[in-house]
């Protein structure tokens, strides 16, 4: 036996053992994902309702500050 037999069954163990992991993996970031875009598009909704307030309401709410 060779040095190179012994690793190559190691290598392709590791590989054999990547997909699981790297699933796991991708499913969190997927998550993560999901998680940072529902928050950005909650920031925009609450932008864009500050941003539709009507002048004259804002003013009003500006001089109470």
């Amino acid at each position: 036996m060779t040095t190179v037999q012994p690793l190559r069954q190691l290598v392709t163990s590791a590989i054999a053992l990547l997909p699981e992991g790297g699933q796991r993996t991708a499913r969190r970031n997927a998550w993560a994902a999901m998680s940072e875009d529902n928050r950005r598009a909650r920031d925009r909704r609450e932008a864009a309702a500050a941003f539709a307030v009507p002048p004259a309401i804002a003013r009003r709410a500006n001089q109470h500050i």
